[in-house]
């Protein structure tokens, strides 16, 4: 993913900068939360376009940004469709890499943070209606562990359990994604490649 020639950490730090700096308590906060929203809207049945979705980065009417400079508005929502190209072409290609953030504590250890991603694909998930996309038995299957690290009820339930329960959901998350993408879209052929790594951020 490129722009050009912008390296995929720069692209990042363009988009955190946006997003702090026009966010309100309503609007997508970060980068990874971005990426799990634009990742819902490629999974979706229905293809929506941009303007049915933009918006909704930010919140309600009243929260759309009052951009100073036109050219910050177009160098946003340009990154925003690249990000959205890339998160659509890895469901295609069946190598999804979400954008997680990473943590580390005061001893050095980094940790994986899903939470954010979980959080934007399901705030793009009650856009597109993706939990009524299909049998319900399916679709709870298949947006279980993105409902369980992604909603609050979802983190009380991670906090009563054991570790290896934690990553035995968090290791079902990229390929449930991948099923509900085919689900939607039986056109896509996902390959025997395995699943691309996730990009920490």
């Amino acid at each position: 993913m490129q722009n050009e020639g912008l390296p995929v950490e720069a692209m990042f730090d363009r988009l955190d900068y946006y997003l702090e700096n026009y966010a309100t308590d309503r609007s997508i906060m970060s980068v990874s939360e971005l990426d799990g929203f634009v990742t819902a809207i490629g999974c979706s049945k229905d293809i929506l376009t941009p303007s049915d979705w933009l918006p909704a980065i930010w919140g309600a009417a009243e929260d759309q940004p009052k951009w100073p400079v036109p050219d910050e508005e177009d160098e946003f929502y340009g990154l925003v469709m690249l990000l959205h190209l890339e998160a659509v072409d890895g469901l295609i290609n069946g190598t999804i890499s979400p954008v997680y953030l990473e943590h580390q504590d005061s001893e050095g250890k980094v940790s994986v943070i899903v939470e954010d991603w979980c959080a934007g694909f399901m705030r793009g998930a009650r856009l597109t209606g993706l939990g009524q996309s299909g049998p319900r038995e399916f679709i709870d299957e298949v947006l279980a562990s993105v409902r369980l690290f992604g909603t609050p009820i979802g983190w009380e339930k991670v906090d009563a359990m054991s570790d290896g329960e934690v990553q035995f959901w968090r290791e079902s998350l990229e390929p449930s994604i991948i099923r509900l993408a085919q689900h939607n879209h039986p056109e896509i052929q996902v390959t025997d490649g395995g699943d691309a790594p996730p990009i920490l951020h």
